[in-house]
């Protein structure tokens, strides 16, 4: 394991470090700071930095540090500087003036003064006469909520100082931090969990992290193809080190009994109504407790009682005999059955804390439990409330919500384990159809396996009576959509949608099956209306809810064929915001979501960072997931030209999912095409682009063919000018007139038609599109030697490729290295500089290898280079 840095760095902490700065150097007309903030956050550690890199060799520090010990002697904070051989308090004082502001020539003193609320009378007044004379600057620190002496709060008071508030670290400076310390990226769902234990308290955070690091808990992870190696993981529950525990126990420790109450309830029940903590530990415990800064409360919220750091609760929560913890997760059990005006989540909690007390569980409280679980995206904790209300003899519902959770985890044998021993009850028609919707959904979505989903839909047929038949109407259609018959599955969920009073699951696969054939067919417009009722529908229903999230993939990436960007990125927004903080599997597939709204939206670095993680701890998924993930994330890579990456993600999916999801089949084309475009391979990557279009074409995937075709324009591909004029004409949305737009442009070589492509492209939130039609105008300039437009055009492709996080695209690379070489040989040098031979070269490209040699003998002669590698440079600058 690598060894913890021996200093932590300092992160985040720059505006602070020049406000120190500024006040000591007199720059801002002060005479000193004071640096308040609470325990822990990093006030001394910024004092002294920032002092120290105050014009080394100018300046001299002199620092002390005041204690609670010290406090009962007068000076005594200035011990260091007092001169014993005198009685007289003044003399006394006044030399310790001298000492602290006397400097050796050509410097000056600054003086430091840590936890100067700590500071005897005499010792504050010689803090305030050192800034009232103007003797030497003064770096003072103090810890807020603690009472200070006059003197010291005369400094800011009487604007001799400037005070500030250190506030604690946010979640990415959290995570810039720890990244720093151990050496490598830190994954980002454990950067989260840090910073919800730690609140950002950097010392909090030191602790932690050592004592993880020392536990195994914070490791590396094993590095998954395709993704980032070193990846830094967190898991398992936070442990208290011994150290860290001394830091909270010396706040927590002298606490009357009564207010070490209120922080054991709050520790196992957080947050609680304010009733609820007096009613279990008395009112005055409470106000107490909240005056001295251990709790806070919100008067604006149902619970808003919680503790002031979630610290407070592992430590109260590590001294706590078992005992104890079982009678307090009882009574508060018992309080929380008791309210009134419960929601949910006291549900949930309610069922959590009698599990955990050994309290004897109702099967049906905690069915109920899990699947509210579910609609708050936990489907960990819902199977653990299932499996225990299960042993409980729980029925039906019980078996069915742990399905769906069981799905949403990706543990699709299980699942399907389970709903086997579910058919072998005796079960009404309409749960048969449940179970045939659950069967569906794990075979299909999660085991790829379309033929036994359909199978499980014409069992249900043979065993139910006709007039339930109606109701696996929707089955049919969700089979369509992922068989990619778009019109098929339309007709289909249509039908199921005019019949009233269909079940949840009937409705929820009719309205996802036209999220996403719609978006196929190119009916966008038509699209709005369908994902309203879908939202409706999922909201309106606890078990079916979790499902939002697939759902909003497939309206998402509807509206992104279509070219509404901006539309389709303020719903991924919307879902990621929902799910901010919500903890385990509900983090991975959000950041999928997100990572395919920043890739189509060309923020490359970000999407990058956000897909090369792991998608969830419970293992890799397979099916549907991966291959939406890995395509986003290959296509990123490709995009950003590190072809290797593009190339490593391409294959992991090839292992995951060797069967391709049928629908999402031409993207699995695009991404091979552009993991070849990176590798240089064009025309090898123009060919798979018209692969994917034919294959769209054929099964009616409109919407997915323009985005086939725009690809092979942007790759410099002049063929598809008439197809994409024909589909403009009947498909929805801004991306297939600007496409068509593109490649009639590029077919004339006309530069301003390639430019009003680009900003269209740009208009529609499709930076990276516009990217390649400017680099195009550039190319076109050039060939009718108009140099100067051509600088314009190219400037424009590069602001673009800037703000897209460094793009590297074909037609980008071509603008920026302009050259009297052929696209084709352009082309084969590329190969042949990553050492490829020119019988590897002919048969990549589908040419003999006399060919390849010609176009290598007239590169050469056009360039003057003598030799494959001065070739090579001739394209790299090498």
């Amino acid at each position: 394991m690598k060894p913890i840095a021996n200093i932590w760095p300092l992160v985040g902490r720059e505006e602070e470090l020049s406000l120190v700065n500024a006040a000591v150097t007199g720059a801002d007309g002060y005479r000193g700071i004071v640096i308040a903030g609470a325990a822990g956050v990093g006030k001394s550690r910024l004092a002294r930095k920032a002092i120290a890199q105050v014009h080394p060799g100018r300046w001299v520090s002199r620092w002390a540090r005041a204690t609670t010990s010290a406090r009962a002697l007068p000076l005594g904070a200035f011990t260091e500087w007092t001169d014993g051989g005198t009685a007289d308090t003044m003399c006394v004082v006044r030399g310790v003036i001298d000492h602290l502001s006397t400097s050796p020539s050509g410097t000056k003193t600054v003086i430091g003064v840590d936890d100067a609320h700590l500071l005897d009378d005499l010792s504050a007044f010689v803090v305030l006469q050192l800034v009232q004379r103007r003797l030497a600057p003064v770096v003072v620190t103090i810890r807020t909520g603690e009472p200070v002496p006059d003197a010291v709060s005369a400094l800011w008071k009487d604007g001799h100082l400037q005070r500030i508030e250190l506030q604690p670290l946010s979640e990415e400076e959290t995570g810039e931090l720890v990244t720093a310390v151990l050496g490598g990226p830190l994954d980002p769902m454990s950067t989260r969990r840090l910073w919800n234990v730690t609140r950002g308290n950097a010392l909090y955070l030191r602790h932690l992290v050592e004592q993880e690091l020392a536990s195994g808990r914070l490791a590396p992870s094993p590095q998954a193809p395709g993704l980032s190696a070193g990846v830094w993981v967190w898991d398992g529950p936070p442990t208290v080190s011994p150290g860290l525990a001394d830091l909270i126990g010396a706040q927590l420790d002298t606490l009357p009994p009564a207010v070490g109450a209120v922080l054991d309830v709050l520790a196992v029940g957080e947050p609680l109504p304010e009733q609820t903590v007096a009613d279990l530990t008395g009112p005055l415990a409470v106000e107490q407790a909240h005056a001295i800064g251990l709790i806070t409360v919100d008067r604006g919220g149902r619970h808003p009682v919680r503790l002031a750091h979630p610290l407070y609760g592992e430590a109260r929560r590590a001294l706590a005999t078992p005992l104890r913890l079982r009678r307090l997760q009882a009574d508060i059990a018992e309080a929380l059955g008791a309210m009134k005006d419960s929601d949910v989540r006291d549900l949930i909690r309610r069922a959590v804390l009698i599990l955990e007390s050994g309290l004897t569980a109702d099967p049906v409280l905690l069915t109920e439990a899990a699947t509210a679980s579910l609609s708050l995206f936990d489907p960990e904790l819902a199977v653990r409330l299932c499996k225990a209300a299960i042993s409980d003899s729980a029925g039906y519902d019980a078996h069915v919500t742990l399905t769906v959770a069981l799905t949403v985890l990706s543990r699709g044998e299980e699942c399907e384990q389970v709903l086997t021993q579910l058919l072998e009850q005796p079960l009404t028609d309409e749960q048969l159809v449940d179970v045939a919707y659950l069967r569906l959904a794990n075979l299909l979505w999660i085991l790829n396996r379309p033929e036994e989903a359909e199978s499980a839909l014409l069992d249900a047929r043979e065993v139910t009576a006709p007039r339930v038949h109606g109701a696996l109407t929707a089955g049919h259609a969700i089979i369509h959509a992922y068989k990619g018959r778009p019109l098929d599955a339309v007709e289909a969920a249509q039908s199921t949608l005019r019949v009233p009073d269909q079940p949840d699951l009937s409705r929820m696969w009719a309205l996802g099956s036209l999220l996403i054939a719609l978006g196929e067919l190119g009916r966008a417009s038509e699209i709005a209306p369908v994902a309203a009722r879908a939202y409706d529908l999922m909201t309106g229903s606890a078990r079916v809810s979790i499902v939002r999230l697939p759902f909003s993939e497939f309206h998402t990436r509807s509206l992104r064929l279509a070219g509404y960007v901006h539309e389709a990125t303020a719903v991924t927004t919307r879902i990621f915001e929902e799910t901010a903080d919500v903890p385990g599997w509900a983090q991975g597939f959000p950041s999928v979501l997100m990572g395919q709204a920043e890739l189509a939206a060309g923020q490359l670095g970000a999407a990058r960072k956000r897909l090369e993680q792991r998608f969830t701890s419970v293992g890799i998924p397979v099916g549907y997931i991966p291959t939406i993930w890995y395509c986003a994330l290959a296509q990123a890579q490709a995009m950003s030209g590190d072809g290797a990456s593009a190339a490593e993600t391409l294959r992991a999916l090839d292992t995951w999912s060797r069967t391709t999801v049928p629908y999402l089949k031409p993207e699995y084309l695009l991404t091979e095409a552009w993991v070849c475009a990176a590798a240089g391979s064009t025309s090898q990557a123009i060919a798979l682009a018209h692969q994917g279009a034919a294959h769209a074409a054929a099964h009616g995937q409109h919407a997915r063919e323009v985005m086939c075709l725009q690809t092979a324009t942007r790759f410099g591909d002049p063929t598809s000018a008439d197809r994409l004029h024909e589909l403009a004409g009947q498909v929805d949305g801004p991306r297939a007139p600007a496409a068509a737009l593109h490649a009639t442009a590029l077919a004339a070589d006309d530069p301003a038609g390639l430019l009003n492509a680009s900003h269209q492209f740009e208009e529609m939130g499709d930076p990276l599109s516009a990217v390649d039609a400017a680099a195009h105008a550039a190319t076109a300039y050039r060939h009718q030697g108009r140099n100067g437009s051509a600088l314009a055009a190219t400037a424009r492709a590069q602001r673009l490729a800037g703000t897209c996080g460094g793009a590297s695209t074909p037609a980008l690379r071509e603008a920026q290295q302009p050259s009297p070489l052929t696209a084709r040989q352009r082309e084969i040098i590329t190969l042949a500089a990553q050492g490829l031979t020119n019988k590897e070269i002919a048969d990549r490209l589908t040419l003999s290898v006399r060919t390849v040699e010609g176009h290598l003998y007239r590169a050469s002669l056009k360039t003057g280079a003598s030799g494959r590698d001065d070739l090579g440079g001739t394209l790299t600058g090498d």
